[in-house]
C-alpha cells in the first residue's frame, strides 16, 4: 500500500535504547467530535518504531475514523511518507470510542449538528462578507427562527412547553440595568424581541393551559382511567417546566429591562405568569388526589373479570374520597370523565374475558354462562354507583358543606348501557339458541306422531342454517360500532319468530293427539322452556284449562274407585276391616303425594304465567 506524502513533520522518535514501552489512550467524544492521539511504541533501536495518533475530524475530513501512522526508523531517522488507515476495532472488543452504545442518540446528533454547527457558520458575521447588510440580517432571522422552531419540537416530542428566548438575549444578564449609559446603548429591535417572544410565550402557554383531560372522550376513542392519571401526572411536569422557565434569572432580567423602558406588556406577562401559578397548583392538587386511584386500578386488572366484584366497592370508595377531599377535581365534568373511565376498564376486561371472536363459535352454553356472568358485574357496577351517591353525605365531617352528585347517570353509563344492550342481545341469541338445539330430540306419540317429529326436525334443521351465519362471519359482536351483527342478529330473530308460530301450532296439534294425562305431562316436559317463548305461549295458553281439567277428572276417578273399596269393605264387615282401610290409607297417602309431584311438574313445566294459586284455585 502507498502512503501519502505527510501533511506535516512527524514528532521525533524516542532515542534508540530506550526502555520498551506500550502506551495507549482512546478518544472519547464531547458534543461528537475529539481528538485523541496514541503514545509510541518502539520494540528496540534495531526495529521500526511506529506513532499512530487518530486525527480530528474536522470539515472535510470526516468523522475522525483516520488514523495517522509515522515511521521511525533505526538511529532517529524518521520517514518522509505518511500514511492514513482506518482503524476498526475487533469483534467483542470493549467500549471506545466507535462503540454504539455510547454514540448519542440520532435525534440528539441532530440537534447537537443543528446547534452546534449550522446555527454558527450561517450566523457568523465572517461568513456574511462582502453581504448586503439587508441579507445578513434576513440570514440571522431565519435562522433564529428555525433554531426556535426546533426547539419546540422537541419540547413537543418531550412532552414539555419549551418557551424559546428571543435573538439577542445571549448578553442580558451582563446588562447593567442600573446604569443609565448602558440603557442608551440597548438597541431597539432587542426590545421588539422580547416583547415577540411574549407574544409567542402567551400563545404556547394558552395551549397548555386549555388542554383537558376529556379530550380522548370527546374525539371519540375511549380510554381507561389510567389515561387520566397521566394526563395530570404530564400536565404537573409541563406546567412546573413552564413555571421554571418564567422565573429564570435572564427573563427576570429581560421583564426588568421591559419595565424600564416602560412596556405595555409587562401587564400580559404578570397575568400569564399568575396563570401558570393557579394551572400548576391545581395540577399538584389532582395528581395528589389521584394517586391512591392508581393501586384499585391494578386491583381491577389484576384478576379475571369473573373474580372482579369484590374490588368494585373500593374503587368507588376510592373516587368519592377524591370527590370529597379534592378542592379542585369536585367537579361534575371531571368525577363524570373519570367514571365514563371507569366503565371503559369494565368493558376492556369484560371483553378480555368473553373473547367475542369466538363467543358465537364455541360451546353455547359455557357463553351464555359468561355473558350472563358479565351482566351480572356491570349492573352489580351500576347499583353500586347509585347506592354511592345516595351515601355521599357521610364521607363529609360534620359541618362541612356537603355537595352531591347531581349530575345525571345517563351522562356516566352512556356507553355502558350501550354495551349493556348489546350483551342482551347477545345471551337472547344463546337462550334461543339453546332452546332450539332440542328439537333434535323431540319424538312425538300417537296418530299424528311421525308427521308432528317430521316437521319439527325439519325446523331445526332450518334453525341449524340461520345460526350458521354466526359461526362463519368473523367479526366482533360486541363492536358497538359494528352493525353487521344486528343485521345478522335481526334476520335471525325474524326467522325464529316464524319457528315459534309453528313449534306453537305443533304443540297443540301434539296435545289434541295425547291419549291420556301421562302423555300430556311428557309433552309439557319435552317441550320444557320452549313454552316460556311468546309466541308458543300465546298457542298453548289455551291448552293449560284442558290440562287442569284432565287432571281433575283423574283425581275424581281416584276418589270414587277409593271410595267405592271403601264401602265395599264395610259391607263385608270383615274383622280385618280396619286394618284394611289403614292399608289403603297408606296407598291413597302415597297417591295422593304422586298427585302432588304431578302439580308441581305441571307448574315448572312451562306454565310459568299461570300461578299456582290459579292451579289450586281451579282444582278445589
Amino acid at each position: 500500500m502507498r502512503a501519502l506524502p505527510a501533511a506535516r513533520q512527524p514528532a521525533p522518535c524516542p532515542p534508540p535504547g530506550a526502555q520498551r514501552s506500550v502506551a495507549r489512550s482512546q478518544a472519547r467524544r464531547a458534543g461528537g467530535r475529539g481528538e485523541a492521539s496514541a503514545g509510541a511504541s518502539c520494540r528496540s533501536a534495531e526495529e521500526p518504531r511506529a506513532r499512530v495518533g487518530r486525527e480530528a475530524g474536522g470539515p472535510g475530513r470526516g468523522d475522525g475514523d483516520g488514523d495517522a501512522v509515522s515511521l521511525c526508523l533505526p538511529g532517529g531517522r524518521q520517514s518522509r511518507w505518511r500514511g492514513r488507515f482506518l482503524l476498526q476495532p475487533a469483534a467483542g472488543a470493549g467500549s471506545g470510542p466507535r462503540d454504539r452504545a455510547s454514540e448519542p442518540p440520532r435525534k440528539k446528533r441532530g440537534r447537537r449538528q443543528h446547534g452546534q454547527v449550522i446555527v454558527p457558520i450561517l450566523t457568523n458575521k465572517k461568513n456574511h462578507q462582502g453581504w448586503p447588510q439587508v441579507v445578513s440580517q434576513d440570514i440571522v432571522r431565519h435562522v433564529h427562527n428555525l433554531k426556535s422552531t426546533i426547539f419546540t419540537v422537541v419540547g413537543q416530542v418531550d412532552g414539555k412547553t419549551l418557551l424559546p428566548l428571543p435573538a439577542g438575549s445571549e448578553g442580558i444578564e451582563d446588562i447593567d440595568l442600573e446604569n443609565e449609559k448602558s440603557m442608551e446603548r440597548i438597541d431597539k429591535s432587542l426590545v421588539y424581541a422580547m416583547e415577540s417572544a411574549i407574544i409567542d410565550w402567551s400563545h404556547q402557554i394558552q395551549e397548555a393551559l386549555k388542554k383537558e383531560s376529556s379530550e380522548p372522550l370527546l374525539q371519540g376513542s375511549n380510554p381507561n382511567p389510567k389515561v387520566e392519571l397521566e394526563f395530570w401526572k404530564n400536565r404537573c411536569d409541563d406546567l412546573e417546566c413552564i413555571y421554571n422557565q418564567l422565573t429564570t434569572r435572564k427573563v427576570r432580567n429581560m421583564m426588568e429591562l421591559l419595565e424600564r423602558v416602560e412596556s405595555s406588556y409587562i401587564p400580559a406577562f404578570k397575568t400569564m405568569l399568575m396563570d401558570v401559578e393557579a394551572a400548576l397548583t391545581e395540577a399538584q392538587d389532582v395528581h395528589l388526589h389521584l394517586t391512591p386511584l392508581k393501586r384499585r386500578l391494578e386491583d381491577v386488572e389484576r384478576v379475571e373479570f369473573s373474580e372482579v366484584k369484590p374490588f368494585l366497592l373500593p374503587l368507588l370508595h376510592v373516587v368519592c374520597l377524591i370527590w370529597v377531599t379534592s378542592k379542585h377535581y369536585n367537579m361534575p365534568v371531571r368525577i363524570v370523565v373519570l367514571l365514563q373511565e371507569i366503565c371503559n376498564l369494565l368493558i376492556e376486561q369484560a371483553l378480555v374475558y368473553l373473547s367475542p371472536e369466538d363467543l358465537l363459535k364455541g360451546d353455547m352454553e359455557e357463553s351464555l354462562g359468561k355473558v350472563r356472568m358479565v351482566l351480572g358485574i356491570l349492573n352489580m357496577f351500576k347499583e353500586a354507583f347509585e347506592e354511592r351517591r345516595e351515601k355521599l353525605h357521610m364521607y363529609y365531617e360534620p359541618g362541612q358543606e356537603v355537595r352531591e352528585w347531581d349530575f345525571s347517570s345517563t351522562m356516566v353509563f352512556a356507553r355502558l348501557d350501550t354495551f349493556l344492550k348489546r350483551l342482551e342481545m347477545v345471551e337472547d341469541l344463546l337462550a334461543t339458541s339453546l332452546d332450539l338445539m332440542k328439537l333434535e330430540k323431540f319424538e312425538f306419540s300417537g296418530i299424528k306422531g311421525k308427521t308432528l317429529g317430521q316437521q319439527v326436525l325439519d325446523m331445526y334443521e332450518e334453525f341449524q342454517e340461520a345460526y350458521k351465519v354466526f359461526s362463519e362471519r368473523t367479526y366482533d359482536c360486541l363492536d358497538l360500532t359494528n352493525t353487521d351483527f344486528e343485521q345478522d342478529a335481526f334476520g335471525f330473530q325474524q326467522k325464529v319468530e316464524d319457528m315459534d308460530r309453528r313449534l306453537g301450532t305443533i304443540f297443540i296439534q301434539a296435545f289434541d293427539d295425547a291419549s291420556n294425562l301421562d302423555h300430556a305431562f311428557k309433552l309439557l316436559d319435552m317441550f320444557g322452556s320452549l313454552l316460556e317463548r311468546p309466541a308458543v305461549a300465546a298457542d298453548a295458553a289455551g291448552k293449560y284449562s284442558v290440562l287442569i281439567s284432565m287432571f281433575s277428572r283423574a283425581l275424581d276417578h281416584a276418589r270414587l274407585i277409593y271410595s267405592r273399596h271403601i264401602q265395599a269393605e264395610l259391607k263385608l264387615g270383615s274383622p280385618l276391616c280396619t286394618r284394611t282401610c289403614r292399608r289403603w290409607l297408606e296407598r291413597c297417602a302415597g297417591r295422593r303425594s304422586c298427585e302432588r309431584e304431578s302439580r308441581c311438574r305441571l307448574i315448572t313445566s312451562g306454565t310459568s304465567h299461570i300461578s299456582a294459586w290459579t292451579l289450586l284455585k281451579e282444582e278445589g
